[in-house]
């Protein structure tokens, strides 16, 4: 398997990091469901937004080293001498760092065409959510959250007058911070994309060399991992399809694989 520097690891690896940290707290959160439900939506999506926000705080200190550019180009590089697998995974690490980026959209879909790899298709009932990006998410939810919280702590220093339009807005505010939640649940699965990087990879029926074959998966092919048994990863393709592939034949877009403190 082909690994990035130490550093880099470290850095792309934070959002996978701090995902796993809020999910503990989010099954704290479940608790809550039986006593107050009016007031599980909200703590459910706020821990979402925690999580965007740890990843924004991430994106941002990766910028210092690992910046998009370095990524891109270095992606470019693989095109050119290529190697379209690792071009692939280069340019899908670039993207989270750099979502609206059209230069290096246009570059990923080039390499997935030379690779002959299919890309996700986004039904057009979830595009609203892949307007942002994590970190876009992030802020938008994150600053209508703070704003609703404002008004609900200082609803009382408002002149009567503009209390109405207060709470207005702070509906408002809520919905948004209702909406950015449902988009960042939707998007969840994607920070466990990997990219295939072998030739040609057995996805087989149960952790093991022995086991049955069950289908083929091409270097560059999207995948998404699962979990992890032994020296396997159960692997979910763009369509349906679920089988056990050897690790060093795939990798992960977000390194899972460093244990350095995130801070």
């Amino acid at each position: 398997m082909k690994h990035l520097p130490a550093i880099q690891q470290k850095f792309l690896s934070m959002a996978r990091h701090h995902r796993s940290e809020y999910l503990r707290m989010l099954r704290r959160i479940k608790a809550l469901a039986k006593a107050r439900p009016q007031k599980v939506l909200i703590a459910f999506c706020a821990a979402g937004l925690l999580v965007a926000g740890r990843t924004n705080v991430s994106a941002a200190e990766v910028h210092l080293s690992v910046s998009a550019p370095a990524l891109f180009n270095q992606a470019n590089a693989e095109q050119r001498a290529g190697r379209l697998s690792s071009a692939i995974l280069g340019y899908e690490r670039a993207r989270l760092l750099a979502p609206r980026d059209e230069a290096i959209a246009q570059n990923l879909r080039t390499a997935r065409e030379k690779a002959g790899v299919a890309a996700p298709v986004i039904p057009a009932w979830q595009e609203p959510a892949h307007w942002l990006g994590f970190d876009g998410l992030a802020i938008l939810g994150s600053s209508a959250l703070f704003f609703m919280g404002a008004v609900m702590f200082g609803g009382r220093y408002v002149p009567v007058v503009s209390r109405r339009a207060a709470i207005s807005l702070a509906a408002a505010a809520g919905a948004i911070v209702m909406l950015a939640g449902a988009a960042l649940i939707l998007r969840w699965s994607e920070l466990d994309r990997a990219v295939i990087q072998s030739a040609s990879a057995t996805a087989h029926i149960a952790p093991a060399n022995t086991a049955q074959g069950v289908f083929e998966l091409k270097a560059g092919d999207l995948v998404t991992a699962k979990r992890e048994y032994g020296d396997f990863i159960l692997v979910h393709t763009l369509d349906q399809r679920s089988g056990w592939v050897s690790k060093p034949e795939v990798e992960r877009i977000i390194p899972a694989n460093s244990n350095l403190s995130p801070m």
